[in-house]
C-alpha cells in the first residue's frame, strides 16, 4: 500500500504513441516505430529523458516496455496508462490475463482451471464498468516494479466512456482503489472541457486530468474556449497533451502556450520528438521560466 501520494509531476515523457494511434502522419509514426524496436533503444531514450528533467514517464503496459525497463539497473518514476485498450480490444471481454494457463510445473490443473474460472464470475457478471476496469489496472501494475510505479492513468477510451455513461461512481471508485495501491490516479480524455465541468458538482477530485492543449484547439472538445474556460476555473491539476498539434506548431510553442493558459504540466510523446534528451531538456528550461 503506498503511503503517501507523490507530488504531480509538470514534465512527462509519453511512449503510448509506440503502440496506440496519434495525430501525426503515417510516415512520422512508423519512422519513431523503427527508431524504437529494439528494447536498448527504448531504454537508452526513457533514461536520457528522466536525466535532463522528465520527472514521469507515461507508459503502457506493453512487453516493448517491459523489455525496455528490463534492460536498466536503475528504477524509473512511472505513470501506467492503464487498463492497456488496444485499437481491437473493448471492454466487453476480459483479456488473456485474466487467466493463468499453466501450474507451477508448467501444465494444466482441473482444479487450477476450476479456481481460474470461479475468480472470473465476478467479472464476466459485473454490471458497472469499475468492475471490469479495476481488476485489469491491478494485473497490469503488476508487471512493473512496485519501487517504479507513482500511479496509474486511465486512458481515454475508459474515461470518455463512463463521463458518456455520467458514471461518477467509476470515478470516485477507480480513485479510492488507485490511491490505496499506486500512489496518484490521473484520467486521460478526449473530452477536457466536459470532464472538468462534470467533476465539480461530482465532488471528484483526481489527482491530475490529461488532455489536449495547444495553439490550433486541434483535439481541444467540446471547443477551445470552453476548455480554456474550465482550465482557468477548475481546481483539478491539468496536464496538457497533444502540444504539436498533430505537426501543425513546435513542441516549445506548444508548451509555451499550454503554460500560459494555467495549465499544471505538459507531457511530450515520443512522436512529438526528435531527439529526445536535447528537446526535453528546452522543455524543462520553458517550464522553469
Amino acid at each position: 500500500m503506498k503511503a503517501m501520494v507523490p507530488e504531480v509531476p509538470k514534465l512527462l515523457l509519453g511512449v503510448s504513441s509506440l503502440g496506440q494511434p496519434v495525430r501525426t502522419t503515417r510516415d512520422r509514426h512508423l519512422e519513431v516505430a523503427s527508431r524504437f524496436k529494439e528494447p536498448e533503444s527504448l531504454a537508452v531514450a526513457l533514461v536520457k529523458a528522466v536525466a535532463v528533467g522528465a520527472e514521469a514517464l507515461v507508459v503502457p503496459p506493453t512487453n516493448d516496455v517491459r523489455l525496455a525497463l528490463a534492460e536498466l539497473k536503475k528504477e524509473l518514476p512511472l505513470i501506467v496508462r492503464t487498463p492497456h485498450t488496444p485499437v481491437a480490444d473493448d471492454l466487453r471481454w476480459e483479456p488473456a490475463l485474466a487467466l493463468e494457463y499453466l501450474d507451477e510445473n508448467g501444465s494444466w490443473s482441473p482444479s487450477r482451471a476450476g479456481a481460474a474460472a470461479m475468480s472470473l464470475m465476478p467479472l464476466s457478471m459485473a454490471a458497472d464498468l469499475a468492475s471490469r476496469v479495476l481488476p485489469r489496472i491491478e494485473r497490469e501494475c503488476a508487471t512493473f516494479s512496485a519501487k517504479s510505479v507513482r500511479g496509474v492513468m486511465v486512458p481515454a477510451v475508459v474515461t470518455d466512456l463512463a463521463l458518456a455513461a455520467n458514471q461518477s461512481r467509476f470515478f470516485v471508485r477507480v480513485l479510492k482503489f488507485g490511491r490505496a495501491k499506486f500512489g496518484m490516479v490521473g484520467f486521460e480524455t478526449r473530452n477536457l472541457g466536459h470532464l472538468l465541468l462534470r467533476l465539480g458538482p461530482w465532488g471528484v477530485a483526481p489527482d491530475f486530468v490529461m488532455g489536449a492543449v495547444n495553439p490550433r484547439g486541434v483535439g481541444m472538445m467540446p471547443d477551445t474556449d470552453h476548455v480554456l474556460a474550465e482550465i482557468k476555473t477548475s481546481t483539478v491539476k491539468v496536464i496538457a497533451c497533444e502540444l504539436r498539434a498533430g505537426g501543425m506548431v513546435t513542441l516549445e510553442e506548444g508548451v509555451r502556450y499550454a503554460r500560459q493558459k494555467g495549465v499544471w504540466g505538459v507531457c511530450a510523446e515520443l512522436v512529438e520528438l526528435d531527439d529526445v534528451p536535447k528537446e526535453l531538456k528546452a522543455l524543462a528550461q520553458v517550464e522553469a521560466v
